[in-house]
């Protein structure tokens, strides 16, 4: 596993053009997977190993990618606590049961091995995955997960985490607690699995203050990203407005930075002093645009980064379901036939 590129792009080492691959690869823009999804629900293909395979490995059979990413959920960590969601059409997932009290918190248990069925996909995947690809395997941080867990449901300003935080810290801490140790057992169970790398999505972090991340979330987000530093593989961390975050982002000690669509490359790796990889950053919306455009744009994504090793392409979000997967293969063909000068 040592000579993929995407491995060595994470650790800044020496590549012979810029590594690739794309947020919500296997989704729902593939014709494939829709397919897939008309025969399962999403439990099913979440928790089926053999379904969790089949669509990580989907978008092989179209696109030259350096990278896969697992097919599964941030949400598994609270269903692994014992709060069960249900996927409810045009509004997301709905937890069956809501933390409403410190009581409801304290119940909140990991069972271990609820993480079986996805541990034994990872074994599936990287068995079936040509080993020049990396695995990446994943999960949410504790305060974005703590959101929607508060909350019940997708939130327009998730306003209940930070109640709760401010008026009772005890209980926000003990949630915080309980869902870092699951993090932390899931993606050492994910490793020893067969995974290469660990990303950390952080979907929630804008809504947060600046302030108030380095006091309430970056204590939790340093723990998880030394679990998987401590296991000797690459550690990702992707926030979005993560603008707001830069001057904490050193300090998380992650290998690669996963930046958001919002903000210059140039920008974040010059504040970060140049020390760490970064990985994105095309605006999603650009593969709904002419080849020209989409020419044009990742180019630009590519300068913006510059000379020298340590970049890895990516979008700035997770692909958009209207997507062309057309468009897919132009942002691949102009990230490989372009980058090679900037090595």
């Amino acid at each position: 596993m040592e000579n993929q590129i995407f491995l060595r792009a994470c650790m800044k080492q020496k590549v012979e053009r810029t590594p690739i691959w794309i947020m919500r690869q296997a989704g729902r823009y593939l014709p494939e997977y829709r397919e897939i999804r008309k025969k399962f629900s999403f439990h099913e293909m979440m928790h089926t190993p053999s379904l969790m395979s089949d669509v990580t490995l989907l978008p092989f059979e179209r696109f030259d990618l350096d990278a896969a990413i697992m097919f599964s959920d941030i949400l598994v960590i609270p269903e692994s606590l014992g709060m069960s969601f249900t996927l409810v059409p045009g509004v997301g997932p709905v937890f069956n049961e809501k933390i409403q009290s410190r009581s409801d918190i304290e119940k909140l248990s990991l069972n271990i091995e609820y993480f079986k069925n996805i541990y034994d996909g990872i074994n599936t995947v990287r068995k079936n995955l040509s080993k020049s690809v990396s695995l990446i395997g994943f999960s949410g941080t504790a305060w974005t997960i703590a959101c929607y867990m508060l909350e019940g449901k997708p939130s327009k300003d998730y306003s209940k985490i930070r109640l709760l935080m401010h008026n009772d810290y005890e209980s926000f801490s003990l949630l915080m607690d309980k869902i870092t140790d699951s993090i932390s057992k899931y993606v050492n169970g994910q490793i020893d699995s067969g995974v290469d790398a660990i990303q950390f999505f952080d979907s929630n972090s804008l809504f947060i203050s600046q302030d108030d991340f380095e006091k309430y979330s970056l204590p939790y987000v340093k723990d998880i990203v030394t679990t998987v530093n401590n296991r000797g593989v690459p550690s990702i961390y992707f926030a979005r407005s993560i603008s707001s975050i830069l001057s904490y982002l050193l300090e998380i000690n992650c290998s690669v930075v996963g930046v958001d669509w919002s903000i210059n490359l140039e920008t974040v790796r010059n504040t970060l002093s140049d020390k760490v990889s970064l990985q994105g950053n095309l605006d999603p919306s650009v593969l709904l645009c002419s080849n020209e455009v989409i020419e044009q744009k990742t180019k630009e994504v590519l300068k913006s980064y510059g000379r020298g090793y340590g970049h890895i392409f990516n979008l700035g979000h997770g692909i958009t379901p209207g997507v062309n997967p057309e468009s897919v293969q132009k942002v691949i063909q102009t990230v490989k036939n372009f980058s090679p000068q900037f090595k």
